[in-house]
């Protein structure tokens, strides 16, 4: 078996193989960091003002697209 670079914890050695030489865990937690680092970038350049105010400094990847939280289903609409 091999060992995680990052963690010392044992993970397969077909893993290692294909080149990696973290684990799963620890390999999911990197690319989420590079996916927010690239998002920060990417929203540098398009709404400077936002990256500014910290808003996109968190440390977990964010599904702001989820429509169960904004869905209007079983509630009356008060403009009528």
């Amino acid at each position: 078996m091999a060992e995680c670079i990052t963690c010392e914890e044992e993970y397969s050695d077909k893993r290692l193989e294909l080149g990696y030489e973290t684990c799963l865990d620890c390999g999911q937690a990197e690319a989420v960091g590079v996916i927010n680092a690239r998002k920060k970038r990417v929203l540098a350049e398009i709404a400077p003002t936002a990256t500014a105010s910290g808003e996109f400094d968190k440390d977990t990847a964010r599904n702001d697209w989820d429509d169960r939280k904004n869905d209007p289903e079983g509630q009356e609409d008060e403009s009528r």
